[in-house]
């Protein structure tokens, strides 16, 4: 069995965001990204924003903005720090409600197969409801949650289906979503909260990776 990281974004929730106000001039003068740093696949609408850059994708809609590093590992915390603290600091009557530092794992089940590694993960033999799907070809998954970084880590896992990657191929893998959320509309400084959880970033994503090889007894690489 192996892991892949397959995304990795962070998310701040509001209100209402307003995407008409970030415009390839706005971005430029708030120093997010320079004149040439556009691809051609870009959109600036009233109700969508969708960034792509060498760097980093960004999507901005009236309830959230989304904002994906493309650089490596051991930059994405700076970069996220700087380009989403930057957003927030510069729209600071925004209503912000949540932010949010999301990683999602697959499980590769080399050797074996889905339903064989989610009944050895999830399955409880004597449980009643469990026994309702006792049958070989069962898939099973959890939900869980628990205080983390000043906020709240929800973790869903499920058996999904994918395409194989350059190949009309669909395949199996267990999925491992991380959400690592925290309220910030009742505080007093929302955009404060909300630069801290940026800087958690490498803390986040190395705790999901313990936590996806925790599961399968494995050290992290």
């Amino acid at each position: 069995m192996s892991f892949e990281l397959v995304t990795s974004n962070t998310v701040i929730v509001a209100q209402q965001f307003n995407p008409s106000v970030i415009t390839q001039l706005w971005l430029v003068r708030n120093g997010l990204l320079d004149e040439d740093d556009f691809r051609p696949s870009c959109v600036f609408t009233d109700m969508v924003v969708k960034v792509n850059s060498r760097e980093f994708d960004l999507m901005v809609v009236p309830q959230q903005c989304q904002f994906s590093p493309r650089v490596d590992r051991h930059r994405e915390q700076e970069l996220v720090a700087d380009k989403v603290g930057t957003i927030a600091r510069s729209l600071p009557h925004t209503p912000y409600r949540a932010v949010g530092l999301n990683f999602t794992w697959h499980l590769i089940p080399e050797g074996s197969d889905v339903p064989t590694i989610s009944r050895g993960l999830f399955f409880i033999e004597d449980g009643p409801l469990h026994r309702e799907f006792a049958d070989q070809n069962a898939h099973f998954g959890a939900y869980m949650s628990k205080g983390a970084l000043g906020g709240r880590l929800k973790l869903d896992v499920k058996p999904i289906t994918v395409n194989r990657e350059g190949e009309n191929e669909e395949v199996e893998r267990i999925q491992f979503a991380f959400n690592f959320h925290r309220d910030v509309a009742d505080e007093e400084d929302p955009v404060d909260c909300i630069e801290y959880m940026l800087h958690q970033w490498n803390e986040a994503r190395d705790e999901s990776s313990r936590i996806v090889h925790v599961a399968v007894r494995e050290e992290p690489a």
